[in-house]
């Protein structure tokens, strides 16, 4: 569970990063991307999105699940600071992104396990 934690916390700087050098072109310096609030607001998608994807099976549930938080959690942001930026579209790009994110790391790990499995059986002698 908190390696999910930290892969959505990292994915989330890396995702708010993104957005943000999109947002703000006038930007360079990597901290003030980092020190954004779209950034920060990531993250915290990045966070939910990795307790649920702990307690979910589904890589789709957890495509759609990660937009609805994204949208959520950016329209909380706008609420709480005023910020007059489109929160919904943010939220469900961010959202997304994490929820592909997610879903790519899981295919990987699933597949990875499946050739494990099958390469101990082919030294048993499956395949001959």
């Amino acid at each position: 569970m908190i390696r999910k934690i930290i892969t959505g916390l990292v994915s989330g700087a890396l995702v708010g990063i993104f957005v943000s050098a999109i947002i703000q072109p006038t930007t360079s310096e990597l901290i003030e991307l980092f020190l954004t609030k779209i950034t920060a607001t990531a993250i915290i998608t990045g966070g939910l999105g990795g307790i649920y994807a702990h307690l979910s099976k589904s890589k789709l549930q957890v495509f759609f699940v990660l937009i609805l938080i994204g949208i959520i959690t950016f329209v909380l942001k706008r609420l709480i600071t005023g910020q007059n930026l489109d929160a919904l579209t943010m939220g469900a790009f961010v959202g997304a992104m994490l929820g592909g994110i997610f879903a790519i790391i899981r295919k990987i790990k699933h597949t990875y396990i499946i050739y494990l499995k099958l390469r101990k059986r082919r030294r048993k002698g499956f395949g001959k």
